[in-house]
């Protein structure tokens, strides 16, 4: 028997021990992982083509080189705003999936619907909170803490007027996917993306190309997208509930789930009944999402800083490196996706009792990520001028900043693959504080102290790709730390 014989023989007895149901029941390791993994990166795969077609658009109006560039700056400022808005609904997400990942693999599934409805309550709630953030603080972002021209100010605000409402929309669709993905269901909110972001696309190209909207028809294509998609997950969910609710006669959901075969799991639905907000449950999303909404939130005062010092470099820098970061995005589609496939079955090994498979399951995902991390980010480093092209025609001044960045992905994309998967795992166990303390404490260091210490004292040194290879070193710090707390297994005794 091979050395690999035997770790697969030891991996399946410990499967034996912690099983899991629904389509998991009687898959390998690497098939559940695959299982999970691979509607999220459909998702964001398709998520990535929403947000660069908004890019290319931006960058392919009939306008003159300078305002293409403006433009495109203008792109870079209103992702950072956006970023605000979704803090709070990433937090309702994160405390959905731990939650409900936990109570599937307990078996506990009134209670994981339950707490699946309330998630939709919190979700809507946060999703008006972040309008009313986006909205407020657009002028004030734009205007005062980015260092842009007077247009590309302006293109900025134009968008960020309308398109702040798909907040309200988005909030309860992140929620409610997040919980579907917790139960293993990540087929589902794929479909729920395809519909927001396939309708983003069709109707911002309908409205760019056709009625010469510019700016605001991109804006107009988000609010459809989400709106649409949020109306189409509650019919769905609440025929889910008429369809199950016929089947049980009578029996509550965890008695017609035990009547069911052992690797039976009902679907979440929308049970009307659920959707009073019980501010018990609320409380017990929002003590685990929290951190993650204060780490994301401090996370984005320091993207903030690094932005306001890239600015002041110019717009065509500012452009280049939200190019930059377009392109980077490519890179870590596999490696988010795998990470939301461990965040889901690190919490429900642990609710079935079985820690050890849930180390078993951080340490593949983190291998798997880094592989396809690392492959991506070698392609782009051998070929940089042609990603950067893709979104910077005619723009050699764009070109000439960006080449430069993309090439440190290749030292860049495993270490980051390895910090994302180990995070999303230790959140998904509900060890969300000590994630947060490490965010806080390495990125300040590095893009607050350093890059401070380097503008003020060395400005003449400073440009884009210093400040990228800057970013790797904090990506290098992260990846070692969590890789400790993994090793350390406090995570598996968190009781939520």
């Amino acid at each position: 028997m091979s050395t690999g014989d035997g770790r697969d023989g030891t991996i399946r007895s410990r499967m034996a021990r912690g099983r899991l149901g629904g389509k998991l029941a009687g898959l390998t390791l690497p098939q559940q992982i695959m299982t999970i993994a691979l509607w999220p990166f459909l998702e964001q795969v398709l998520s990535f083509i929403a947000s660069s077609t908004a890019l290319y658009l931006s960058s392919h109006m009939d306008n003159p080189p300078e305002v293409k560039q403006q433009i495109v700056a203008g792109m870079g400022a209103i992702g950072h705003v956006l970023f605000l808005g979704f803090v709070m609904q990433g937090a309702v997400g994160m405390g959905a999936t731990a939650i409900v990942s936990r109570m599937t693999g307990a078996r506990q599934f009134s209670e994981a619907n339950y707490s699946a409805c309330q998630a939709g309550v919190l979700g809507l709630m946060a999703g008006i909170c972040s309008f009313l953030v986006m909205f407020c603080s657009t002028d004030f972002l734009v205007t005062s803490v980015f260092t842009m021209s007077p247009e590309a100010q302006g293109f900025a605000k134009r968008f960020m007027y309308i398109a702040s409402f798909s907040a309200i929309f988005s909030g309860i669709v992140f929620a409610v996917n997040a919980a579907l993905r917790g139960a293993g269901d990540t087929r589902f909110p794929f479909i729920m993306m395809l519909i927001a972001d396939g309708l983003n696309i069709v109707i911002s190209l309908i409205l760019v190309n056709i009625f010469h909207l510019s700016i605001e028809g991109l804006a107009i294509g988000t609010i459809s997208g989400f709106a649409i998609s949020a109306v189409a997950l509650c019919w769905i969910l609440h025929r889910r509930h008429i369809r199950l609710k016929s089947s049980m006669n009578g029996l509550t959901l965890n008695e017609y789930a035990d009547s069911q075969p052992n690797s039976y799991v009902p679907p979440l639905y929308l049970d009307r009944r659920s959707l009073k907000p019980d501010w018990g449950m609320i409380r017990r999303i929002i003590a685990i999402g929290m951190p993650q909404a204060i780490e994301v939130f401090g996370i984005w005062l320091i993207h903030l800083y690094c932005l306001s010092v890239i600015s002041g470099l110019g717009d065509a820098v500012l452009a280049a490196h939200t190019i930059a970061v377009r392109i980077e995005s490519m890179s870590f589609l596999p490696g988010f996706a795998i990470g939301m496939a461990a965040s889901a079955l690190v919490g429900q090994y642990l609710g079935a009792g079985s820690p050890k498979m849930a180390m078993i399951t951080i340490r593949k995902c983190t291998k798997y990520s880094m592989i396809f991390m690392g492959t991506m980010g070698a392609i782009m480093c051998m070929f940089p001028q042609f990603f950067v092209g893709m979104f910077a025609k005619d723009l050699p001044n764009i070109i000439a900043e960006g080449t430069p960045v993309v090439r440190t992905f290749l030292i860049l994309e495993p270490f980051f693959a390895a910090a994302i998967v180990m995070k999303m795992s230790l959140r998904g166990a509900g060890d969300t504080r000590r994630v947060m303390y490490v965010s806080y404490g390495v990125m300040g260091f590095f893009r607050i102290v350093i890059l401070f210490l380097w503008h003020h004292y060395l400005p003449g040194t400073l440009n884009l790709t210093y400040i990228w290879l800057l970013f790797t070193v904090d990506q290098i710090v992260q990846a070692i730390i969590f890789k400790k707390f993994v090793d350390d297994r406090r995570w598996t005794k968190l009781r939520i």
